[in-house]
Formats: structure tokens, C-alpha cells, sequence
């Protein structure tokens, strides 16, 4: 038995005869490690086919990966030598810092494979995991777009898969499937796959047939969008792969399906995302992304223009053009005839249970001041201009709004996504309420009125020919009442009625008559408004 097990080491070879891929160093190393290749492919231009090298990702027994590469002169001598999945011993080869773009993995460095380097395959072991992914959070993917210093890896259900279909690309004609993965929250990632990887896709779909669950891996793929992502030549996908991850995910997702959650119409969803400024800050970023819109109700009470009020953007994505050469050239969108100014408002904004700060940009910061930011700018006459407030801009300061918010990145930095001033939402119990204060006409009674407001009311006995007043005791405020010149607030309102009721002549004057009452007995204060016409004088309503 124990020559069985030393015969058994001499295949694999013992732990200590190889070094941790973690421990490796830069330059030529003599050393002996242990790997196995987890993925192998060709990497090319796809413009011009002009090829880069065979790559691989190395796994070792510790876990760690490691991209390797065989340059195009020495793929003849290693192609026919290197198997996917299977474990070599690998001696002779160098070590650089990693390349700039397209690394399958995060380790720093690089192995390259040369004419001396020594391959043996060696006795499989379940030391050595068959894969290794480094996974990202659909709602992380929008850090990762235009970078393709490190490609990703992401991990969904299957809930759409497209025809294959030949298309034209940059002059070449490719094939290409599109697909959607959707993760455990219910945010679905556009999946789009071209050439050969297309073509395998959507063969193993079809054999698994239109009503299967199944769960995709997709690795080493390039994001285009936070709501999409795409293959390169170093892609691959895995389906129902049997790690811990995909495992973990199939379980959940069984949970779901047996407990399905009644969905909920926009109207529903609009009307619970009412939050206030205190709820807003204590929101923990993990329970909402991007897509993620909150109905708040706010005053605006600061517009910082300290760096300005607008900035010089693309005409067509709003990226900011600042630096841009003369020829203007959006980095997304190419040449452009010329860039326009946009509106960039830092607003501070409060509500009954603190302040926040609210970005609001370009067609939404359009809409709430009334007129484009080009108009502006083009009454600009002096530089400092740039830095202070215009009028229809300065106006804006004391208004209350219904705003949708968001927060882009996921770092507590939240910005106006629309203006629902002119959208009924209903508001659920619980949101603080604001004080809401009609406009004042000049010469006009002014009554600040709380919403929603609770009186308690004392009535007092009704004499023939008087009128019929309850009075709210005792009164509770719930905002403050301004005073304005030539008005009447609410509480000299009431005195001068009483001083009316107990008087001989307005009782000889007036009519016996009802006064319309709220449910609580009270005079409802809707009914006392609807009095009022321009006249500051209490006598002459009554």
C-alpha cells in the first residue's frame, strides 16, 4: 500500500516540489509550479485577425490564477502540448507585471511561455479547483464601462435567448446572439455574443429547449453598459456549472419560483418610494442601485455656483467636453458639429427632517428654471457671470417640488432624475408632512396651512341671531404663520369674529344662517378661504 501511494506522489508530485503561484517574482524563474489550465484560447484582433498569442488561466492549489501566455512565434511548439483542464508542472518561464487590457483575472503579473520552457502533464488531483471567477454585482458593472483593464465575470438565469443572426460589424460580417441573464433581485443584463461563442450558445440553448431553467456563467466579458455586457476573444459561458456559487444561486432561485411575489404596478411602486430627507441619508447603498428612483418632497433653499451653474457638453450624451480639441470629439459618441451648455445645479435642499444635497442636470434642471442654459449664457457679459446666480436661476430659491432621485453610483450622491410636481402620488402614512402655504394676494387674508392638520374644537352656545363659530382650543401649530403687510393672520381672523358675534349691531345686521362645519363640529377652514374675497377688513366678509 505505501509503494502504491509513493508511486501515486511521483505522478503528481509532491507539494513541496512546487511553488504557490502568490510567491512567484518577476524575471526568469527556475522554479517548478503546479497549475491547472482552466481556460485556453487564442487571442486576435478581430479587425484583422492578427493573432496575440495562445492564452490561458492558471489555477494552482491554493486557488490563486494567474493569466499565462505563449506568444505567437512559440504557439507551434505549446499548442498540441496544453489541454484544457488538464494539470501540468510548468518550469522555465518568465514572469512580467500583468498587460494593460484583457486579463481574465486581477494578479499583478503575467507568466510567458518561451522556447525553453518545460511543460509536463502530470496526475490529475482534486487539490486543484477546475474553475476560478472572479464575479461582479450586476449593480457594480457601471465602474467597469469603457475598462477593459480587467474583463468581468457575471453570473445570472437565463430569461431570454435571441436567434442567431449574421450582421455587419466595422465592415466584417459576424455571428452574433443576443441574450438576457436576470440576477436574484430581478434586474435583468443584456448578453451579447459574437463568432464562435455565438454559434455554440445558441446550439446548447436549443438542445436544452425553450421552457428549461437554466443558470449561465458568462466570464471574461467586456461591459458596455451598466444594463449590458458583451464577448470578447477571451470569453467563455459555463451552463448549470456545478460550483458553490452557481449552487448557491440555483437554490434561491428555487425558493423564488415556489414563492412567487405578487408584482407590483408602476402606480404601486411609484406611491412606495416616497422618502424623507432623514430616510433618504439612511439608506444603505446595497438595497438599491441605479435604476432605483425615490420620491422626495423638498424645499430649495442653496444653489452652490461656486464652480459655476452649467458646463460645455455633447450635444447628444450631455458628457462634459471641457479640454475637448478644436475639431470637438465626444469620447462616446465621435464628432460632433459643437457642444452646448448644460445646466449643473448643486442644490441644498430641506424638508421637516433635514437638508441634503441634490444634483440637478441639463433637461431636468431646463424644465424647473423655464428656459436652456444656452439662453443664459448668452446674456453672460462678464466672466464673473459664470459664478453667480442669474435671476430665473435665483428665483428658484424657496420652492418646494416633488423630485425623483437617484443615486448613480451607489455612493450616497443623489440627483433629480425628473420633476413630479404635476403627478398625483399619493403620499403612504408615515412621511412627515410639510407645511403648505397658499399664495397671498396683496390686500389678502394669509393663512399658513398645515397638511395635514388635526384641531380639537370647543363650540360655543349658539345665541339667536349670532354667528356659529367653533373655536379651535387649544391650537396646536404646525407652522408658522408669516405676517404680511395689509394681511390678517388666522389668529387675529378669529379675535375679530368674536369681537363681531358679541356685538348688537352685526347681530341686527345679519340673517340667522348656518355655517358650513368639518365632521369634528368645527368650521372647516377649506369654507373659510372659500370666503375670503381681496378685503383685509374682518367686518366687511362678514
Amino acid at each position: 500500500m505505501q509503494h502504491k501511494l509513493q508511486v501515486i506522489k511521483a505522478k503528481m508530485g509532491s507539494a513541496d516540489e512546487f511553488t504557490p503561484l502568490s510567491q512567484l517574482t518577476l524575471g526568469m524563474n527556475k522554479c517548478r509550479v503546479r497549475v491547472r489550465i482552466s481556460r485556453l484560447w487564442e487571442s486576435f484582433n478581430p479587425k484583422n485577425d492578427i493573432s496575440f498569442g495562445l492564452d490561458s488561466l492558471l489555477i494552482d492549489d491554493q486557488g490563486e490564477t494567474m493569466q499565462a501566455r505563449v506568444l505567437p512565434d512559440d504557439i507551434e511548439q505549446f499548442e498540441d502540448q496544453l489541454v484544457e483542464g488538464m494539470v501540468y508542472a510548468l518550469s522555465n518561464f518568465t514572469i512580467e507585471d500583468t498587460r494593460e487590457s484583457y486579463m481574465t483575472c486581477s494578479n499583478e503579473l503575467t507568466m510567458y511561455f518561451g522556447g525553453q520552457t518545460v511543460v509536463n502533464k502530470i496526475e490529475d488531483t482534486d487539490l486543484i479547483p477546475l474553475y476560478s471567477f472572479e464575479f461582479i454585482n450586476f449593480k457594480d458593472l457601471r465602474s467597469r464601462c469603457d475598462d477593459v483593464s480587467v474583463l468581468t465575470d457575471v453570473l445570472g438565469h437565463i430569461v431570454y435567448v435571441g436567434e442567431l443572426e449574421e450582421v455587419w460589424k466595422k465592415s466584417r460580417l459576424i455571428k452574433i446572439c443576443n441574450a438576457r441573464i436576470q440576477n436574484l433581485r430581478g434586474r435583468e443584463l443584456s448578453i451579447t455574443l459574437y463568432g464562435d461563442t455565438a454559434c455554440a450558445f445558441a446550439e446548447d440553448m436549443h438542445e436544452k429547449g425553450q421552457e428549461a431553467s437554466v443558470v449561465a456563467v458568462l466570464a471574461g466579458m467586456r461591459v458596455e453598459s451598466s444594463h449590458s455586457v458583451c464577448s470578447t476573444t477571451c470569453s467563455d459561458y459555463y451552463l448549470d456549472l456545478e460550483i458553490p456559487e452557481v449552487q448557491e444561486f440555483c437554490a434561491n432561485l428555487r425558493i423564488q419560483q415556489e414563492n412567487p411575489v405578487p408584482k407590483k404596478s408602476p402606480a404601486q411602486k411609484l406611491a412606495e418610494s416616497w422618502r424623507t430627507i432623514e430616510q433618504l441619508k439612511s439608506l444603505d447603498p446595497e438595497e438599491y442601485d441605479e435604476d432605483t428612483s425615490i420620491l422626495c418632497k423638498v424645499s430649495l433653499i442653496h444653489i452652490d455656483c461656486s464652480n459655476g451653474w452649467c458646463y460645455l457638453g455633447c450635444d447628444t450624451c450631455q458628457k462634459s467636453m471641457y479640454g475637448a480639441p478644436r475639431k470637438y470629439k465626444c469620447s462616446r459618441c465621435g464628432p460632433i458639429k459643437r457642444p452646448i451648455q448644460w445646466y449643473k445645479l448643486k442644490a441644498k435642499v430641506q424638508d421637516a427632517t433635514g437638508t441634503m444635497n441634490l444634483m440637478i442636470f441639463c433637461e431636468v434642471a431646463e424644465e424647473l428654471v423655464g428656459v436652456s442654459a444656452e439662453e443664459l449664457v448668452e446674456e453672460i457679459e462678464d466672466d464673473d457671470e459664470w459664478y453667480t446666480l442669474p435671476e430665473e436661476i435665483e428665483d428658484l430659491l424657496g420652492s418646494t417640488h416633488t423630485f425623483q432621485v437617484f443615486d448613480k453610483y451607489g455612493s450616497r450622491s443623489w440627483s433629480v432624475r425628473s420633476i413630479m410636481d404635476d403627478v398625483s402620488v399619493p403620499v403612504p402614512a408615515g412621511t412627515t408632512a410639510q407645511c403648505k402655504e397658499e399664495p397671498v394676494r396683496e390686500g389678502s387674508i394669509n393663512i399658513a396651512i398645515p397638511s395635514p392638520i388635526t384641531t380639537q374644537c370647543k363650540e360655543e352656545p349658539v345665541h339667536e341671531g349670532s354667528i356659529n363659530m367653533a373655536i379651535p382650543t387649544p391650537v396646536t401649530a404646525q407652522c408658522e404663520e408669516p405676517v404680511h403687510e395689509g394681511s390678517v393672520t388666522w389668529r387675529s381672523l378669529l379675535q375679530s369674529l368674536l369681537n363681531a358675534r358679541r356685538s348688537l349691531s352685526l347681530r341686527a345686521a345679519l340673517p340667522r344662517q348656518k355655517i358650513g362645519r368639518s365632521p369634528l363640529g368645527c368650521r372647516s377652514l377649506t369654507s373659510v378661504c372659500e370666503g375670503m374675497t381681496g378685503s383685509t377688513n374682518s367686518s366687511a366678509m362678514l
